[in-house]
Parts: structure tokens; sequence; C-alpha cells
């Protein structure tokens, strides 16, 4: 059959297309169906050929990807392929005198331990120490196929402030560790960078400069530019951004070909970029960490679509417990799912061909590639690092994520969203209080540090203080909603202000309303409430504020009265009346968070 399926169907035009949409929108503007990306572009409703008449070749050393599993000890090791791990990332860091991770201390406690797993590829994360054991590294080739160490100072330094080894002695360290096939010693971590905060535009662009940084050094180091692009792979983070992370993943290896292809035309068809795909722990929450495996399957379809070599889906769990066996399970599943029911590793380039992805790349692309140049021309990536632009720019980007969260122009579901008061983390103490550590480190450094922080982080600490009072065998405070008035107004606003305070953690009563304010303020005393939200309408507020003020000042004198909703021609009545706080959309929730908590509670440290 030669003949195409809809030859007989008249072809649509664009303009026919974009006049049913109008038709569709019933006045509203053209705008109401585009959007605006972070990162700085437009995207509209429908992409076509026309938009995009030739397509990018996305290259790839393999088809397919591999199951990756981060381990971090010997006992993880034995029963790894028996589980459909493709690839195991074995962890073994000193830090102040510490051992973080698996023991490796020595050439045959690396071949042991390699032994261990199987011949499963490895990537080896001794970070500083990675020059240490090159040779060793390299010897495991012959039973493992591809091995990657992970020598990386520049990410030490974002780490940790300084490079971890002398300056002048990186572009000998790249030399000693290039020049064996299946061997490649230099990773570059941007996922510390999506860890901290950075966009995905940031990611890349970022990622091709310190690319280009590492390969100079080589080359300065008398390393030939093929066993430089072989010696280098990236770390790389997923966020939730479904479609932009698979664009992401495909513009890096579009423009790493670019970039190599500067050096030597037709190096990065035949050295396309190697990149491991994390998911980055920005986007995951300690509270509702179920839904955390909707986070991190979407995060693995996004790099499997996109073209990630190895996959790591991190536990659901993770946030708050080392014992993560079945938060592993559900990660290694999520990625065997799609491989054997979705059968993603059967195409070469699943979004090829797709307008909305293609377009979505190219801008991407062209975006990264100008940031990338700006990078460039201010010395390169190490130059940037050293004068603090990047952690700047990449501290800007987090804290208006911050707080867009804060105020929920941005959501995460179980942290800002529907919260279930009920749930209960006092562990998560510990975990807090490690990353207070790391937030208040003091140390003068060469370079300005980046601290990987969750993006739930402050919601986090701040809840936190709850359950610890729970669990010392105290109970939450008590949170009454008196409803009264307009029906639609007063469920409305008793589910937002439910939705609002229930991310404290605090026992919230409900109910079907009132037919008075003493009524209401009767039943708070009764079940001995903290906090009593009014929830009516702005219009009706004039006549219950008064009798609210009063019932609230006679029966709970030493409770909260709050009012949901910002009725502006009221305020000042509702504060001169000791109305406590306003329950609104613009209400900053960390801020009121902090605010109860240290009149209930206490503070997180208390």
């Amino acid at each position: 059959m030669n003949e195409f399926l809809f030859s007989d169907f008249p072809e649509v035009s664009t303009e026919d297309w974009k006049n049913q949409i109008l038709k569709d929108l019933k006045g509203s503007p053209w705008d109401k169906v585009t959007w605006q990306t972070e990162e700085g572009f437009t995207i509209e409703p429908f992409y076509r050929k026309e938009d995009l008449p030739v397509l990018p070749r996305v290259f790839k050393r393999n088809p397919g990807w591999k199951v990756t599993e981060q381990v971090t000890s010997k006992s993880e090791t034995n029963t790894l392929t028996e589980k459909g791990v493709d690839a195991a990332i074995l962890i073994s860091h000193e830090e102040n005198g510490k051992n973080f991770g698996c023991q490796i201390a020595s050439a045959s406690d690396l071949e042991s331990l390699s032994k261990s797993i199987g011949a499963i590829p490895l990537i080896v994360s001794l970070a500083t120490r990675t020059p240490k054991f090159g040779d060793s590294l390299k010897k495991l080739v012959s039973s493992h196929n591809t091995v990657l160490g992970d020598f990386d100072p520049y990410g030490t330094a974002i780490l940790c402030g300084e490079l971890g080894c002398e300056e002048n002695s990186i572009g000998k360290s790249f030399a000693s560790l290039s020049g064996t096939k299946g061997f490649a010693g230099v990773g570059i971590h941007s996922l510390y960078l999506r860890d901290s905060g950075a966009s995905i535009s940031q990611e890349l662009a970022y990622s091709l400069a310190w690319g280009v940084d590492y390969l100079n050094l080589h080359l300065q180091a008398g390393v030939s530019i093929e066993d430089a692009a072989a010696n280098i792979w990236f770390w790389m983070g997923i966020g939730s951004d479904y479609f932009t992370e698979i664009a992401k993943f495909r513009a890096m290896r579009i423009l790493w070909t670019e970039v190599l292809n500067v050096y030597k035309p037709g190096l990065g068809e035949t050295l396309p970029a190697l990149l491991l795909a994390q998911t980055s722990n920005f986007q995951y929450s300690a509270y509702d960490p179920y839904v955390n495996m909707l986070r991190g399957t979407t995060a693995a379809m996004s790099a499997v679509i996109g073209g990630a070599d190895f996959i790591n889906v991190s536990p659901f769990d993770s946030e708050y417990t080392t014992k993560q066996e079945l938060g592993k399970r559900i990660a290694r599943n999520a990625q065997l799912l799609l491989r054997y029911e979705s059968f993603l590793d059967k195409v070469e380039d699943p979004a090829s061909g797709s307008y909305y992805l293609e377009v979505l790349t190219k801008k991407l692309a062209e975006t990264a590639w100008e940031k990338f140049q700006t990078v460039e021309k201010d010395g390169g990536f190490g130059a940037s690092l050293k004068t603090g632009n990047i952690q700047r720019d990449i501290q800007s980007r987090a804290t208006k994520k911050r707080e867009a969260l804060a105020t929920k122009k941005e959501i995460l579901l179980g942290t800002n969203q529907y919260p279930l008061p009920s749930e209960r983390h006092a562990e998560l103490k510990d975990s807090l209080r490690e990353t207070e550590t790391r937030l208040s480190y003091l140390e003068k450094s060469t370079y300005e540090r980046l601290v990987p922080l969750r993006l739930s982080y402050e919601f986090d600490k701040w809840r936190n203080p709850t359950d610890r009072h729970v669990a010392s065998g105290k109970k939450a405070p008590k949170v009454f909603l008196l409803t009264i008035g307009d029906l639609t107004m007063r469920k409305a606003r008793a589910g937002f202000s439910s939705n609002f305070i229930g991310c404290l953690g605090y026992e919230i009563f409900d109910n079907l309303g009132f037919s008075s304010v003493k009524e209401g303020v009767s039943k708070a005393k009764e079940l001995g409430c903290e906090i009593v939200v009014l929830c009516s309408s702005d219009e009706e507020y004039a006549t219950y504020l008064p009798e609210f003020a009063k019932e609230m000042g006679s029966q709970l004198p030493n409770s909260w009265k709050l009012l949901a909703g910002y009725p502006k021609d009221l305020v000042s009545q509702a504060e001169s009346l000791g109305i406590d706080d306003f329950i609104h959309m613009k209400r900053n929730l960390v801020q009121f968070m902090e605010k109860a908590q240290t009149k209930w509670i206490g503070k997180p440290n208390e």
C-alpha cells in the first residue's frame, strides 16, 4: 500500500486551525492558550512542520538506557542484577576524616566491591580521590565494559568552597585519567546546580561552559581532543517539568555536539554526550512522600524520552529515612515498566517529529546557548565560579521559586497544597538540623558555596515542630473553622483555610455552619480550640466582625482570632477589634507558619 492513509482528506491550514481555536475561545484573547516558560519564551498552543522545516538529529552512543541504582554499602551489592539493575553508582566519600558510603580505602577494596556487584557498568564516586584510583578504575573496564569516575574540581568547589586539589594540577590529573576506551574519569555534576535551585536553561548553559573549560584543560595538558571528549561525561538533574525536561536532555545532546564539532568537525557525531540523569531532590518533598513516586516516575520518563544513558531515580522516602528498600524497589520498577511495558528503549529518539517538543528543544537550546556565550565572554565557567556570578544567579532563581511556593503561586502537592495534617515525621528533625548546620557554615572559602536544599525546606522546618510536639505526648493545636452566612463563600473559605493551616499539621475542625457567631464560638470553646477562623463573605463580615471579637474575648480570650479573606474596607476595623491574622491568597504561608509555631509550639530548635 503506497498511498498515505489520509490522502483522501483535505489538508487543514495553520490559519484554519487558529481560526477554530479563536472560535472556541468565544472572545477570549489568544494569550489565554499560550504560556510563558520560566526560561522566558512563549509557547503556542500548536506547532506544525512550517515552524521547524528541518528537524535536528539527536545523536546518542547506544540505544536505550541503564537502570541505575546508588550503593552506599557492600551489603547492597550482591542482589543488584537480580532486581533489574543495569548499572551501579558506588558512593565512597571522605569528609573531615570521616568516610561516607562504601569503604574504599585501597585498590583491593575497590576490586572486591566491584566483584560483588557483577559485570555491569559502574559509576564510582570517589570525588577528589579519583586520580589516586585512576589505574584501578581503568582495570575494571575489562570486567564491567563501562566505568565512570567522577573527578570534578569545580563540582567540589560548588559544594565545599575549595577545589579539593591544587588548581595547577587539574590538567595533569585529567590527563592521567584519559586514554582508556570504556573509561571516562571526569564527571560534570550539574545535578548540584539543580539541587540548589538552578533552572533548566541555567543547568544547560553552565554544563556547556563547564565542559568547555574541562576540554581546554585537557588540551593544555597535551591530551588529544578525541581523548578529552571521551573522558568527560555529565551527571545531570531531572526536575518535575515533564516536557521541558525532555527538551533539556535533547538540547544538551544537540549543543554538546555543536561544541565538539567546533574543536573537530564530526567529533560531536562520533562521541555524543554521555548522560547520567538523576532525580533532583529540589522537587522532592518530605511530607506526603508518596507523591514522590509520581515525581520520580515522570522524571524518569522525561529522561528516557530525552535520551539519557543512565537513569537513577531517588527513593520516594529519601528525604527522611535511610531505610529505603521499598523506595528503591519502586524507583527501579518505574523504569522497568517504561522499558518492558512501554517499550521506550526500542526507539532511538521517541520525541523526534513531535513539533511541540522539537520547537521546545530548539527554543531551550537557543536560550541556553545565549547564556553560555555570556559565560564564555566573562572568562569561562571557572572564572565565573570564582567571582560568584554563577552561584548568585542560581541563588536568585532559587529564592524566587521559594517565594512563589510560599505565596502559592507555585504548588507542591502535600507541602503547600492539599497537606495531610495528621501525617507525622518527627524523625525528620535530624535531617533538618544537618541542613541547618550546612546553611550556617561560615568558614571563609575561595569559592562561594551552593547548598543543595529542597524547595519544601522552609515548610518542613516550620511544620516539623508540630510532629515533635505530638511525639512528646502533647496534643497538636486545635483549629476551628467558624462557618456562617453565605453558603458558597463560607464553604470556599473554610476549604481554603483548612488547606492553608493544614500545612502546620494542626488538628482542624470543620462544620456545616452556624446560625450565630455566639453558637460557633461556644462550639470552639467546647472543643478547646486555640485558633478560630471566621469564614463568611466580605459583605457579611461588617456585621459578624464585632460580634466575633466580643464572643472570642469573653469565651476564648487566649485563642487566636483569624479572618478568612482580606476585605480591604474592613482591615483597619478588624485589626482594631483584635483580629490576629488574615488567611488569604496573598498571605505568605511560610511567614504565617513561623508566626503560628512561635506562638503555639515554639521555634524549630527549641
